[in-house]
């Protein structure tokens, strides 16, 4: 493709033009330094401070819940659209415990390991399967209520759900996690 020869010439004429249309400049000076030029970055001032933890709200514990009760619990401030999609299972489950088949005591040991390791992997949401305690000796759900009782007092869970019949029904919870920085 051939070079335009004229493209010189027209930069200057319009570079002319602009001169001629603007007429006359008068040079502002200023005794302030160049505004381009590079600033030093702030130094960081220490602040004596002390942190303080909001109050936690404990929630009573319930040893009435049933094994086909559906189960909701949610925190001050969580966007209802967000609630929503944790009612429908449209938040990814990042990772899945299975408590069936442990003792009272062995569950809450593991809920409790297993919330500090998904806090550390900064997971969003998990699945939490406590099965429905048909098996229970008194039929009544132990682990769904151990289970249900331990996640509303924790204060990294922002709400949790019983979860969709694909992912056990009344039998497990979803389970949303505060976002952690």
């Amino acid at each position: 493709m051939p070079e335009d020869k004229n493209k010189h010439l027209r930069s200057d004429d319009d570079s002319q033009l602009f001169r001629e249309s603007i007429g006359e400049v008068k040079v502002l000076r200023n005794n302030k330094s160049d505004p381009l030029s590079v600033k030093p970055k702030p130094k960081p001032v220490k602040k004596d401070f002390q942190l303080t933890l909001p109050p936690t709200t404990f929630h009573q514990p319930t040893n009435s819940i049933q094994s086909d009760d559906l189960l909701f619990f949610s925190r001050d401030g969580i966007q209802h659209k967000t609630i929503k999609r944790l009612k429908r299972g449209a938040i990814s489950i990042d990772e899945k415990l299975d408590l069936h088949g442990l003792t009272a005591q062995q569950a809450s040991q593991y809920l409790t390991t297993f919330l500090a390791e998904q806090i550390i992997q900064k997971s969003r949401c998990v699945l939490v399967v406590h099965g429905k305690g048909i098996g229970s000796a008194n039929q009544q759900p132990v682990l769904k209520n151990l289970a249900f009782n331990f996640l509303k007092n924790e204060s990294s869970v922002l709400a949790l759900t019983s979860a969709q019949q694909r992912d056990g029904g009344t039998g497990a919870l979803y389970v949303l996690l505060k976002k952690s920085n």
